[in-house]
């Protein structure tokens, strides 16, 4: 097989064609007109199997059959057929779309639905707390937090600031206690202050050490370790969250906002 062909292959792959049905596709494109013997003696494939990839490829419109007075022939179509593949792919993507909402819901629904009511999840690394980050578009209404600093320190800024405009599209409310005492300009998006709060509480009433995530019935902690690791930890209980909710707003009650620079 030519270099040119193996190319040709390649370009022919998105289109849903397997190497076999590329290979004979060409080969009639190369040749006008062919029985399934001459294609088999062409390409060694065996002619059973020929058989069965030109049928995929009739269902493609990518091969018209013909007979005349020595039997069964087939023609390749133009090249442009595969713009009506694309077409069809198109269609198909249009209604996964429509689709995927319902479904989505659905999978939701059946989430858990043979498993016990609380769990444990582990992440490590900047790649675990970047993750456990992009799990609070999951917040239904508002998420509680306890901030060593903005998701800056740990994330590109150009994907802090995708997440941050994910949370304020989908409308999440966010709190956050810090102990720093002042907070520059961190975030481009207009108007985030009407969603994200975020106040300064004094080390004397609680040192922060540890990013904290408290939403649905989801307590997330992440800490740093010596080595400049990251370990987080991820717990779905109802019962401990809204403990960890209610201390949460004990400490708001003792927290101001936070200085701007």
């Amino acid at each position: 097989m030519s270099d040119q062909t193996d190319k040709l292959i390649i370009l022919l792959k998105p289109f849903g064609l397997t190497d076999e049905e590329s290979k004979i596709y060409l080969n009639l494109l190369e040749n006008n007109t062919l029985g399934a013997l001459s294609i088999s003696r062409n390409l060694h494939i065996g002619r059973t199997k020929v058989y069965r990839i030109l049928d995929k490829l009739i269902e493609k419109q990518l091969v018209t059959q013909q007979l005349d007075d020595a039997g069964f022939k087939f023609k390749a179509n133009h090249p442009s057929q595969l713009d009506l593949i694309l077409n069809k792919k198109e269609i198909e993507l249009s209604n996964l779309k429509k689709t995927l909402p319902k479904t989505l819901d659905i999978l939701k629904d059946f989430i858990g639905t043979n498993k016990p009511e609380s769990k444990v999840l582990f992440y490590r690394g900047k790649e675990g707390l970047s993750q456990v980050n992009w799990n609070l578009l999951k917040t239904k209404g508002e998420f509680l937090s306890y901030e060593v600093s903005t998701a800056d320190a740990y994330m590109p800024h150009n994907e802090a600031e995708k997440l941050r405009q994910q949370l304020f599209d989908k409308k999440i409310y966010s709190r956050s206690l810090s102990n720093l005492e002042k907070l520059g300009t961190f975030s481009s998006i207009k108007e985030i202050e009407k969603f994200q709060k975020i106040n300064y509480i004094s080390p004397k009433i609680i040192t922060i050490k540890a990013d904290i995530f408290i939403y649905n019935d989801i307590y997330t902690i992440c800490h740093f370790l010596e080595d400049g690791d990251i370990f987080c930890l991820e717990m779905q209980n109802a019962t401990f969250a809204n403990l960890q909710r209610q201390i949460f707003e004990n400490l708001w009650s003792q927290s101001t906002p936070i200085s701007k620079t």
